[in-house]
């Protein structure tokens, strides 16, 4: 049997604040972790505003995204339309699955789709996972708390932008493994914490 993926939460006990050693990035990921910070801070930040769209521009790209043919979860998604930026060949609409408190966090299935700049076709869809990931809040026993949550991603080598919004959004750290080592996100910031053995 082959595991796709892993997802849960890690808990510490009086581990203090920096249980996890940090390493320089590796210079081979410094220009993928640099852009899945900045792309997903600034979706969080357009979440988090939830401004309507005035642009019909990107309400027809809102719309197209919307009915591309994806493979959605279980939940209640949300579309977010990242403000175009100049000379960019094609508009990012993210759909992002939003589970109730009481699922748990969502680690995928979200999407990115990549619109014509007329807003009026799909030229290409991205999942963050394979699968649907979900993992439930736990109970803690006593003298333990949550130190975050951990996941492991074989889309990439590096975390991306959807692993950063999930940070932000959960307002817990996420450790994410690839086969590059295990990484860890938090103030929509990637630092690289293990190595592969």
């Amino acid at each position: 049997m082959k595991i796709k993926a892993v997802f849960g939460l890690i808990m510490g006990l009086q581990c203090g604040d920096s249980w996890a050693q940090q390493f320089s990035i590796p210079a081979e990921f410094v220009s993928e972790v640099k852009q899945a910070e900045t792309t997903g801070v600034e979706l969080f930040r357009v979440f988090a505003n939830a401004k309507p769209i005035t642009s019909p521009t990107e309400l027809k790209a809102q719309s197209t995204a919307e009915t591309a043919p994806i493979d959605r979860c279980d939940t209640p998604y949300r579309t977010v339309v990242l403000p175009p930026k100049k000379a960019q060949k094609s508009i990012t609409v993210y759909i992002m699955g939003i589970p109730s408190l009481m699922a748990g966090i969502m680690g995928g299935r979200h999407f990115r789709v990549e619109v014509s700049p007329d807003g009026g076709s799909v030229l290409s869809v991205t999942p963050s996972t394979q699968t649907c990931l979900f993992t439930k809040p736990n109970a803690m026993p006593n003298g333990a708390k949550s130190v975050g949550a951990l996941m492991t991603h074989i889309l990439s080598v590096a975390p991306t932008e959807f692993q950063v919004f999930l940070s932000l959004y959960n307002k817990q750290p996420l450790y994410v493994g690839t086969k590059a080592g295990v990484w860890r996100i938090e103030n929509g910031k990637v630092s690289y914490v293990s190595k592969p053995k």
